[in-house]
C-alpha cells in the first residue's frame, strides 16, 4: 500500500488529474475502476475522481510496489542543474514561502527561448535548489516558474511562483488585470502632458516586431491601453511614468515611438522624425547604454487577494534602479538625493519593499 498526503502544491487540484500525474502509465478507465473497488481511496473513503483536493488530504493506493512502480514510471532521483548562474542576493526584492519578487537586469531573458539558453526562470530555480527547496519529488508535482515576462533588454520586477496555489493566484491577478503595473521610461522630446492612449498593436512573428495603428489592421490586431504622465523634462528628454493596463509584447516601446517619443537607447523602435532619433543615439553613446531606458518599476497589488498571497494585499513592491537609468536621472535630469523620491507612485499606499 502507498500513502500520500496532499501538500499546498496540489491544493485545489481535481483528484483524477492528481492520479493521472502520479501514475501516468495507468489508463483513466483503470483508475476509475480501482476507485470504485476502493483500491484507491481519498481520506480513507470511496472516491469518484471529481473531488477537489485540499492540503492534508490522504490518498491511499492499495497496489503492490511493483504494480505501482510500473504505473508511476521511472522518476528522476536528482534535481537537475537548471542554470550555471544564480541570482544574487541583492536581486531578491521580496521572498516568502510562496513567491519570489526579483529584479531582472537588462540583457537577460525572463524565460528561455531555446533549450540551451539561460534565463531568470532557470536562475531562480537554481537559487531555490541551492537552498534545498526543490527535490525530484516536488518537481513532479509542480515546477516553480516566472508569471510575468519582460523584454530581454527591459529591467525590472519579475514575479516568480514557488508553489502551485501561488502560481494560480498570481496568474489570476495578472490575467484579470488586478495588479497595477507602473513603468518608468526616459524618452526623446518634451512629452506635452498626461495621455490616456488607446491604440491597436499588430505583431509580425517573423521579425519579432510590432506595429501600432489607430484601428485594427488585421485579424491579429489587439487593443492596447497605456497611460503616460510626464514627471520631469529637459529641453530634449522626458521622464515618463507609465501605467500599463494591457501587457502586450513591446507595447510601451512601440506606442511611444508611434507617438513620436521613442525610448532612449531603444535599438528597435524609432520615431519618424530623424532629429528625434539623433537624440536617441547621442544619449546612448554619451551614457554607454546597452538597453532601452525602460524600467518595470512598481507593482501595486489589490486589496482582495486569496491565500496564499494575503500578505501582499494592497502592497506596493518597487524595483531597484539600475545603474544606467540612475546615471541619466542624476546627470541629465539633475536629480539629487533619493532617486526613488522622484519616482513615487501617487495614490498608492506606502511602499512595502
Amino acid at each position: 500500500m502507498k500513502s500520500f498526503t496532499i501538500t499546498t502544491n496540489d491544493d485545489g487540484l481535481r483528484f483524477n488529474k492528481y492520479l493521472n500525474r502520479l501514475m501516468p502509465n495507468a489508463g483513466s478507465g483503470f483508475l476509475y475502476k480501482m476507485m470504485r473497488k476502493k483500491n484507491i481511496t481519498l481520506n480513507h473513503a470511496r472516491c469518484e475522481g471529481n473531488e477537489i483536493l485540499h492540503t492534508g488530504d490522504v490518498v491511499e493506493i492499495f497496489f503492490s510496489d511493483e504494480t505501482f512502480a510500473n504505473f508511476a514510471g521511472k522518476k528522476a532521483e536528482a534535481v537537475p542543474v537548471f542554470s550555471k548562474h544564480y541570482v544574487s542576493k541583492d536581486q531578491i526584492i521580496y521572498e516568502d514561502d510562496n513567491v519570489i519578487v526579483a529584479f531582472k537586469p537588462s540583457g537577460i531573458l525572463s524565460q528561455k527561448d531555446t533549450p540551451d539558453s539561460e534565463s531568470m526562470n532557470e536562475m531562480l530555480l537554481s537559487y531555490m535548489a541551492g537552498k534545498g527547496e526543490l527535490s525530484a519529488e516536488s518537481l513532479t508535482a509542480y515546477k516553480p516558474g516566472v508569471c510575468n515576462r519582460l523584454d530581454r533588454n527591459t529591467p525590472g520586477i519579475l514575479l516568480f511562483s514557488k508553489t502551485a496555489p501561488a502560481g494560480r493566484e498570481l496568474n489570476r491577478l495578472l490575467r484579470e488585470r488586478l495588479v497595477e503595473k507602473y513603468y518608468y521610461a526616459v524618452v526623446a522630446g518634451r512629452f506635452p502632458g498626461f495621455l490616456d492612449s488607446k491604440l491597436y498593436l499588430t505583431k509580425d512573428e517573423e521579425t519579432n516586431t510590432v506595429s501600432i495603428t489607430e484601428g485594427p489592421i488585421s485579424s491579429v490586431s489587439v487593443a492596447v491601453h497605456t497611460d503616460f504622465t510626464p514627471v520631469k523634462s529637459t529641453t530634449e528628454l522626458t521622464l515618463l511614468r507609465i501605467r500599463l493596463h494591457t501587457g502586450k509584447s513591446h507595447q510601451i516601446r512601440a506606442v511611444l515611438a508611434h507617438l513620436g517619443y521613442p525610448v532612449v537607447a531603444d535599438p528597435k523602435y524609432k520615431a519618424a522624425d530623424e532629429a528625434v532619433n539623433r537624440i536617441l543615439v547621442r544619449y546612448r553613446n554619451t551614457f554607454h547604454l546597452h538597453g532601452q531606458l525602460l524600467l518595470a518599476y512598481a507593482y501595486h497589488f489589490p486589496k482582495e487577494i486569496k491565500e496564499p498571497l494575503r500578505e501582499l494585499s494592497d502592497k506596493v513592491i518597487r524595483s531597484t534602479i539600475p545603474e544606467g537609468f540612475a546615471d541619466v536621472l542624476q546627470k541629465a535630469f539633475q536629480v539629487k538625493g533619493d532617486l526613488h523620491a522622484v519616482m513615487e507612485i501617487p495614490g498608492t499606499p506606502g511602499l512595502l519593499f
